[in-house]
């Protein structure tokens, strides 16, 4: 009997850029249904009324059309409270939620996976003294990275790269930033970052360890599932 994947994305489903590279690893008799918290939203509604303010923390998600949008972490929480209570009712058996970002405990009876929570995990299983680096989608998003990542690593350089808007070479310059600076951890912390956008940055910081959102949460739904 095939088991069921639900997958709630901060922005709009389907998002088959992300899932594919899921689909890599998991067992050929996963289902995986994908949800939206802005799926019922048009972007002018995305814009007037979840757009961050000065004071809240912002979080980067991508639309079905492709386009960026910025969205305030607080509006956003009921928005996937409601998506996930949905998969909850139709009796998928995970839930994982497709963001890097710090969320409270969702209400459902089926197990929920928090990236977040997996990448910490990891982070906090490594012992290291020298520099690390932490990949953000916007320069807002700056000193709410450095007090997440802050008590893990005590030198900490934090960059603000889009992995939406950026160009292959926006990532080739970071990686020779991260290579001349002689970093030796670099955290991918979105959920949008790809695979390939990785790969950009290993054949020019080649020294450097690199963790993903994407690949830590891969390993750990290929092992659940």
């Amino acid at each position: 009997m095939s088991k069921k994947l639900g997958m709630v994305t901060i922005g709009q489903a389907p998002r088959d850029d992300l899932v594919e590279d899921f689909l890599v690893n998991l067992p050929s008799d996963v289902e995986i249904v994908q949800v939206g918290a802005l799926d019922d939203l048009d972007l002018e509604t995305i814009t007037s009324q979840l757009s961050p303010r000065a004071d809240e923390i912002l979080y980067v998600t991508r639309l079905r059309d492709g386009s960026e949008v910025r969205v305030s972490k607080n509006k956003l929480i009921p928005l996937m409270q409601s998506k996930i209570s949905y998969l909850d009712s139709i009796c998928v058996d995970i839930i994982a939620i497709l963001c890097s970002g710090e969320f409270p405990r969702f209400e459902a009876k089926t197990p929920i996976i928090y990236p977040d929570k997996v990448l910490k995990g990891v982070a906090s299983s490594i012992s290291y003294v020298g520099k690390v680096a932490v990949l953000i989608p916007n320069e807002k998003q700056v000193s709410y990275a450095y007090s997440k990542w802050n008590k893990y690593f005590r030198e900490l350089e934090v960059i603000p790269i889009s992995p939406y808007s950026s160009s292959t070479q926006d990532f080739i310059d970071a990686a020779k930033f991260i290579n001349e600076s002689k970093i030796g951890i670099i955290i991918m912390d979105c959920m949008g970052y790809k695979f390939s956008h990785r790969d950009v940055l290993k054949n020019v910081a080649r020294n450097s360890r690199i963790i993903t959102t994407r690949g830590v949460l891969a390993r750990i739904l290929t092992e659940i599932m």
